[in-house]
């Protein structure tokens, strides 16, 4: 290869590398444990979709570098976590309909999910959940939560762990802030017969 050829096949590359950036993978180590003892005792299904189990947020910036979140696994321990915790006997459907005692479907979906590697390095999590009738599928009622998280970050802090810490953070905020909503909601307690 002549060395006009090995300079623009060079610069192409290092053009295209400045262009697309490198992308990051979030380590996600989330795992909340055992469940607690639950607060509103009743049979209830839990629909978990393919989007919410498998859900990746990826920074939205086009040219730089990108972060790679893979919260999928860590959100379907926290819904059976939290359903677990607050209903006590779940049902996660796995393609079946509910069973005939299930006094609730619950259905959670991510609305929104927000990493930032700003200063401080930053992140928002919002998941919605729909309280749906077993038999009919239809929406008896909803409750929207939101929770953020900023890193004491540092200069010398490592990007990578700091935003693993946000995540991580986020994910038990979350967890804590929606058994907090759902032990206090009082639609829940009319609907599980409490």
């Amino acid at each position: 290869m002549n060395s006009r050829r090995f300079v623009v096949l060079t610069l192409t590359v290092w053009i295209l590398a400045a262009c697309t950036g490198c992308v990051h993978l979030v380590k996600v180590s989330y795992q909340p444990g055992a469940a607690l003892a639950p607060t509103l005792p009743c049979p209830v299904a839990l629909n978990l979709s393919k989007e919410f189990t498998s859900y990746t947020y990826v920074t939205p910036q086009p040219g730089t570098d990108h972060w790679q979140a893979s919260l999928g696994p860590a959100l379907q321990k926290y819904a059976i976590y939290v359903a677990q915790s607050v209903f006590g006997d779940v049902q996660v459907l796995d393609g079946q309909p509910p069973r005939s005692d299930a006094k609730l479907l619950l259905v959670p979906r991510v609305t929104s999910a927000d990493l930032r590697m700003d200063l401080p390095c930053s992140g928002a999590l919002g998941v919605h959940w729909d309280f749906n009738d077993p038999k009919t599928g239809q929406t008896l009622f909803s409750m929207p939560l939101q929770c953020e998280y900023a890193h004491p970050f540092k200069f010398f802090s490592n990007p990578n762990r700091a935003i693993s810490e946000v995540v991580n953070h986020l994910m038990t905020n979350l967890t804590s802030i929606t058994i907090q909503r759902f032990d206090a909601s009082k639609d829940l307690q009319r609907f599980s017969g409490h």
